[in-house]
C-alpha cells in the first residue's frame, strides 16, 4: 500500500559535469547557486559521482587560500565521490532512505537517473525521510488490509470527539460497534483469502453507509466500529439515531456483494452507544462492546443499544484455563534467559487455544485484572517451584502479560506488588509485559502506577513494538520500561527482505542501544527470520524456530540442554 510511494516530485535539479572539467570552471558555475546542495558528475566511461556543493567550495577556499591555487587546474573526477548509488524516479522511498546512509559521511544526497540511465539532479536525504516518515503515520493510522482506520487512530478521534461535547450543546456522539457472525466458518472452510476477502467487502459496504464526516475503524479481527457526530434535541433523541445508524449499517451487510462467493457472506451483531458530554469514552465504547455481545447472544444479525450503565464485577470464572511457556533464548549461547507465560483455554473438542470469547466476556464484566492476578500468581509460583527443584536451569525471569483494561484500574500497583510478595518470587524476576496496542493514551494515563510498580523493583516490557509504530517515541521518555518485545510482523517482513521492515527492525534496535533497553524479538519461525533479526544487532528472540509455548513441567527440562540451541 503506502510502501510504493517513490521518488516522484522530490528530484531537484542541479548541475551535470563532466568528469575532466576542471574545478576552476566548476566553481563558477556553482558559486552562485546556493540553492544547489551537490552536483551530479559523468565519468568518462559513463559511470556516475557525486559532489557536494559545501565540500566543494571548502576545498576550493582551503586553509589560508591557498585551495583554489592547489585545485583550480585539477579536474573535478579528483574530487569527486563515485561508490554512491544512484537511484530512479520511481525508486520507493524505504529503499532510497537505506541508500542514503554512509558509515563515514552519514546522510548524502543520491544522483538520480531516468530510465534511460541519464542523470536528472539528485534527491536529498531531508526530503525522503519526511516523505518517510509521512508514510510512516498514514500505516500507523490505517488498517492495511481494509483501509478502515487503525485501532489506535480510531480511538484517538473518539476521544478527540467526545471531548470536544462539553463545550457543544445539542450535539451527540454515536458509536456502532459490529462484530460478524461468520468470519471464523468462512475461514475455516474457504481459507483466510476469502476471509480476508469479506473483510474488506464489509469495509467498503459500510464505508458506502455511512456520512462524510463519519469514521470507520477495524478494531482488531472482525471487529469494525463507526463515529458519528450528530444533532440531537435530547438523549433519547440521540439513542433513536444510534440505533438507526445501528440498523442502516445491518441492512447494508445484508445486501450481497457480487464481489464475494454467496458462501463467503456474513451478517453482523451491532451494539451502539451514545455520548452527550458527561461519559468517558472508553465507557461509552465498552457499553458498545457490551450491546454487541447482547446482539450476538440473541443469536446476531441484530441490533442491542448499550445503556452505559456500570456493570457488576462478578469473581472471575477460571475454569479450563491453564498457563503455558514460550522460552526467550539467547541466540549465541543458547541459554534460556526468560520465560513468557501464555494463558489457554481448553475447548469443548479437547483443543487448546487462546481464550478470545472468555477474554471478551471478563472484559465487559470488569473482572480482567482479577483475571490477570490469578495468571500472575500461578506464574509466579510455577517460577518459585522451578527454582527448588532445579535451580541451575530455572530461568531468571518470567514475563507476564498485563492486558490494556487492567491499566485503567486504579489498584494495578498494589494488586500486582501483593499478587507476587503472596508467592514469594523475588520482585525482580518478574516482568509486566504492557501491549503497544493498550494505546499511548492508556500507558500515559496509567504512568503513576506504572512508576510504582517498577519502583518497588518490578520490570516492564513494552510488546507489540513496530505493530502500531505509536509507542516508538514513548523510548527514553518517563515511561520506566526495561525491555521491548519485537512484534512479529515485523519480524516476518524482515525476514523476506521487506525494506520497510528490515528498516524498523534496525531502528528499534538503535533507539535500544540508545537507551540501553533489552530487546526481543518475537515469532521468530525461520532461519531468514533469525538472520535478519541477527543482522540488526538483536540477540535474543522467542519462537517456534526454538521452541513453542510448553507445560509447565516441560520448561524445565527444555532450558538443561539450552546450551545445544546455538
Amino acid at each position: 500500500m503506502s510502501g510504493g510511494v517513490t521518488l516522484a516530485g522530490m528530484v531537484e535539479a542541479c548541475p551535470i559535469v563532466h568528469g575532466e572539467t576542471s574545478c576552476a570552471d566548476l566553481e563558477g558555475i556553482v558559486s552562485g547557486a546556493s540553492e544547489v546542495s551537490s552536483l551530479v558528475v559523468r565519468g568518462s566511461g559513463g559511470e556516475i559521482g557525486l559532489l557536494p556543493r559545501a565540500a566543494f567550495m571548502s576545498r576550493m577556499a582551503g586553509r589560508y587560500g591557498y585551495g583554489r591555487s592547489l585545485w583550480g587546474r585539477q579536474p573535478v573526477s579528483a574530487l569527486t565521490t563515485w561508490t554512491v548509488p544512484a537511484v530512479l524516479e520511481h525508486t520507493r522511498v524505504v529503499e532510497a532512505a537505506a541508500l542514503m546512509f554512509d558509515d563515514a559521511e552519514g546522510y548524502r544526497d543520491l544522483p538520480v537517473l531516468d530510465d534511460a540511465g541519464e542523470p536528472i539532479g539528485v534527491v536529498r536525504p531531508v526530503n525522503v525521510m519526511r516523505a518517510l516518515a509521512e508514510l510512516t503515520a498514514r500505516r500507523a493510522a490505517t488498517d492495511e488490509l481494509t483501509g478502515a482506520a487503525s485501532r489506535a487512530h480510531f480511538i484517538e478521534e473518539l476521544d478527540a470527539r467526545v471531548g470536544a461535547l462539553a463545550a457543544v450543546h445539542g450535539r451527540a456522539v454515536l458509536i456502532a460497534f459490529l462484530d460478524l457472525d461468520r468470519l471464523k466458518p468462512v475461514n475455516d472452510l474457504y481459507g483466510h483469502s476469502l476471509g480476508d476477502a469479506l473483510l474488506r467487502s464489509v469495509a467498503r459496504r459500510v464505508g458506502a453507509a455511512i456520512g462524510g464526516s463519519d469514521m470507520l475503524g477495524r478494531l482488531g479481527g472482525d471487529e469494525f466500529a463507526v463515529i458519528a457526530s450528530v444533532l440531537a434535541a435530547d438523549r433519547a433523541d440521540a439513542e433513536d439515531q444510534a440505533v438507526a445508524l445501528g440498523e442502516r449499517l445491518r441492512a447494508a451487510l445484508a445486501v450481497p456483494d457480487p464481489e464475494l462467493p454467496a458462501e463467503a457472506e456474513s451478517r453482523a451483531s451491532i451494539g451502539v452507544a451514545v455520548a452527550t458530554g458527561d461519559t468517558p469514552a472508553s465507557a461509552v465504547l465498552r457499553a458498545a462492546d457490551e450491546a454487541m455481545y447482547a446482539a450476538k447472544s440473541a443469536g446476531g444479525d441484530r441490533v442491542r443499544l448499550g445503556l452505559g450503565d456500570a456493570p457488576h464485577r462478578p469473581a472471575v470464572a477460571t475454569h479450563g484455563l491453564s498457563l503455558v511457556y514460550q522460552p526467550v533464548v539467547e541466540t549465541l549461547s543458547g541459554a534460556v534467559t526468560s520465560v513468557e507465560v501464555l494463558l489457554r483455554e481448553t475447548f469443548p473438542d479437547g483443543s487448546l487455544g487462546f481464550p478470545v470469547e472468555r477474554m471478551r466476556r471478563v472484559a465487559r464484566s470488569g473482572g480482567t485484572l482479577a483475571l490477570d492476578r490469578w495468571v500472575l500468581a500461578r506464574a509466579c509460583a510455577h517460577m518459585v517451584e522451578w527454582s527448588h527443584s532445579d535451580p541451575e536451569h530455572a530461568a531468571s525471569r518470567i514475563h507476564v502479560n498485563l492486558a490494556p483494561e487492567s491499566l485503567r484500574e486504579e489498584g494495578l500497583a498494589d494488586a500486582v506488588i501483593t499478587t507476587i510478595d503472596a508467592s514469594g518470587l523475588a520482585r525482580d524476576r518478574v516482568c509486566l509485559e504492557l501491549s503497544e496496542h493498550s494505546g499511548t493514551e492508556d500507558l500515559t494515563a496509567a504512568l503513576p502506577q506504572l512508576v510504582a510498580v517498577h519502583r518497588a523493583g518490578i520490570a516492564l516490557a513494552l510488546d507489540d513494538m513496530g505493530a502500531t509504530l505509536g509507542a516508538l517515541r514513548m523510548l527514553g521518555s518517563t515511561l520506566p520500561v526495561d525491555t521491548v518485545k519485537v512484534d512479529r510482523q515485523v519480524v516476518v517482513g524482515a525476514g523476506r527482505g521487506l525494506a520497510f521492515d528490515v528498516e524498523m527492525l534496525a531502528l528499534i534496535s538503535k533507539l535500544c542501544d540508545l537507551y540501553a533497553l533489552e530487546v526481543i524479538a518475537e515469532g521468530v519461525e525461520t532461519p531468514e527470520e533469525l538472520q535478519a533479526v541477527r543482522d540488526a544487532g538483536i540477540d535474543r528472540v522467542q519462537g517456534f524456530l526454538y521452541s513453542r509455548p510448553l507445560g509447565a513441567d516441560a520448561v524445565v527440562a527444555f532450558a538443561a540442554p539450552s546450551k545445544d540451541l546455538a
